[in-house]
């Protein structure tokens, strides 16, 4: 994808976009070693062969196992912050001056006493050639009807609440399953780890709509609720699109993300032209951008490609740092930023 100068010079804003630790981890190391990483970009071209949906998703992750061992890299602080660098950079290399980063259920970082402290200095080491960079971290839990997953899920939540105290930036939220309506008495436990969330001072954003309508009213009803993660399938439905568009909810688009694993097929049937006709804010992001193969200036180029003007664009970076989990203070000094410019 060809980025023109004018995309280029662009600030943009990545608010959803995974650790992805395996492939981040094989990135570093391979850099370390000097050996090329894993090739993405063939294993996205292979999956584009299968059908569309869940499976084609879960492909998506299947190979991780395969990746250079993690295990005693990923209590390493060294490790890690150059593992967190290395998705900071990428985006600062791009022109983003605002990254939030999710940590998921699976992962050690969050539960590490130090958590906060070694992703500031992965922040702070990439501001160094980009001083214009902001970053966050926020994390992500997925609820599932499982008793022992929902047992994990409770850890996760406490560490985020501990988190908090530190600089955590917000909670994203997945109810399973995903594509299909989920039990009511799953989406009031994660009602109630919102309200708790909140009320720690934690931005709420909620996974919810990328694969079918179902479970898009439910997230809608989540206490806090300020972002939605892909949402493509609210255009499907008239009254769901103006419940959307009332509530003032910020969806999180992810263009690529949604191509490669087939939530939409092709980037021009994509809603996100729909959403902001419908005056709902939108934002780009790249999800999973090692595994999809793109980084946020693609996205921005992807999106120039479909139509949207500078200006338009622009308002995509805007909409993103009035919807971060920033602090009030760290986001009203980049908006004096990017206003001036």
């Amino acid at each position: 994808m060809p980025v023109s100068s004018v995309v280029a010079a662009l600030p943009k804003a990545d608010l959803h976009v995974h650790q992805e630790w395996a492939p981040r981890l094989d990135r570093v190391l391979a850099r370390r070693e000097g050996r090329r990483p894993f090739d993405w970009r063939a294993h996205v071209r292979r999956l584009l062969e299968l059908p569309p949906g869940m499976d084609r998703l879960g492909r998506i992750f299947d190979l991780d196992a395969s990746l250079p061992p993690t295990g005693a890299s990923e209590d390493d602080p060294e490790t890690a912050i150059a593992v967190w660098a290395d998705i900071l950079e990428e985006g600062a290399a791009d022109g983003a001056v605002l990254i939030e980063v999710r940590f998921g259920v699976t992962d050690r970082a969050l539960a590490r006493p130090d958590f906060m402290a070694l992703f500031r200095e992965a922040e702070r080491r990439v501001r160094e050639r980009y001083p214009r960079l902001r970053a966050e971290a926020i994390g992500y839990i997925g609820l599932r009807p499982d008793p022992a997953r929902l047992r994990e899920a409770e850890r996760q939540m406490e560490t985020c609440l501990r988190a908090a105290r530190e600089g955590l930036g917000g909670v994203d939220f997945r109810v399973d399953p995903y594509d299909a309506e989920a039990d009511p008495a799953l989406w009031s436990v994660a009602y109630r780890s919102a309200e708790r969330a909140a009320d720690a001072g934690l931005g709420i954003t909620v996974h919810a709509g990328e694969y079918s309508t179902a479970n898009l009213e439910a997230a809608l009803r989540v206490p806090g609720l300020r972002r939605l993660g892909h949402a493509v399938y609210a255009t499907e439905d008239p009254r769901l699109l103006e419940s959307l568009a009332r509530s003032g909810v910020v969806v999180e688009c992810c263009l690529s993300s949604n191509v490669v694993s087939g939530a939409v097929l092709s980037y021009e049937e994509h809603p996100i032209r729909r959403f902001v006709e419908h005056g709902i804010p939108v934002t780009l992001n790249t999800d999973n951008p090692i595994r999809v193969w793109t980084t946020i200036g693609r996205e921005y180029a992807v999106a120039s490609a479909l139509g949207f003007g500078p200006d338009e664009l622009f308002r995509f970076t805007l909409n993103a740092v009035k919807a971060s989990f920033m602090t009030a203070e760290r986001r009203d000094s980049l908006l004096r930023e990017l206003r001036a410019r």
